[in-house]
């Protein structure tokens, strides 16, 4: 573990996880401008699809007693989607493709320091890559989100399988971020290892954060000291994310070194 850590400290983890915060700070935006347009298009005119965004609010957004009904606020921000998602779509497209591919970018550089390699691949294939790894991150999220709100969430049996749920589509993710990424080949038990750490200490922070948003946070009064402070949380929590995912990256990397040096063992003696 002390091996990890040094390594980190001579790779600049944390100012690299700094710029990829920003970089990932930065494509959230136009992702959200894709996401409520596609939302748009999806309620229009859709009674049982509106119902749905509803339940999902309802379950997964606190809500506080006031002078009018607990989502009047999803209410009007639904009718603000649906009336404005052909702008929003227009917007969040191209801004998307392109804020979201220069993340990637930045996370191939930084893997690249991690893992001690320069970038050998042509500058085509290299957003070739990075464009890939976009469409796989919107499946896996996708498909991670699908699956967790078909499983039940109340009883303890139901939430720890989600959050297995979660785990796995996690390590999936940085699985496959870990093995396309980089310009050198990372096989796939390095991989495998890192992948496992990232996602725990990924689904971890994600599980306190929602706690702390199911306990306090509030959308009915958007300004408050509570919200707030769960802004705040946010982003200490993309920072910590920027930095388990590199970390990671240190783990493959001595996990790599420590086996080549058994290896090397082995035929020495």
């Amino acid at each position: 573990m002390r091996r990890v850590w040094v390594a980190a400290y001579e790779d600049n983890v944390f100012f690299l996880a700094s710029a990829l915060t920003f970089d990932a700070l930065v494509a959230a935006l136009p992702f959200i401008l894709l996401a409520l347009g596609t939302l748009g298009y999806v309620v229009q005119g859709d009674r049982d699809t509106l119902t749905s965004v509803h339940a999902l609010l309802d379950r997964f957004l606190p809500m506080r007693a006031g002078t009018g009904g607990p989502m009047d606020p999803a209410e009007r921000i639904l009718a603000g989607v649906t009336e404005s998602r052909r702008q929003l779509s227009a917007f969040g497209v191209p801004l998307f493709i392109w804020f979201s591919t220069r993340f990637y970018s930045g996370v191939r550089a930084g893997l690249n320091d991690v893992f001690d390699t320069e970038e050998s691949r042509p500058w085509l294939v290299s957003k070739a890559v990075d464009f890939a790894l976009v469409i796989v991150s919107l499946l896996v999220l996708v498909a991670s989100t699908a699956v967790g709100l078909l499983l039940p969430d109340l009883t303890w049996p139901g939430r720890l399988l989600r959050r297995t749920v979660s785990f796995g589509f996690g390590a999936v993710l940085f699985y496959l971020i870990y093995t396309i990424a980089p310009s050198r080949r990372v096989r796939r038990d390095t991989a495998l290892v890192a992948a496992a750490v990232a996602s725990l200490f990924f689904e971890v922070a994600r599980v306190l954060y929602g706690v702390y948003l199911a306990e306090f946070a509030t959308v009915d009064r958007l300004v408050s000291n509570a919200n707030a402070i769960a802004g705040g949380l946010f982003l200490v929590w993309m920072y910590y994310t920027a930095v388990v995912f590199l970390v990671g990256g240190e783990v493959a990397q001595t996990y790599d070194l420590m086996r080549r040096q058994r290896e090397q063992r082995a035929i020495l003696t």
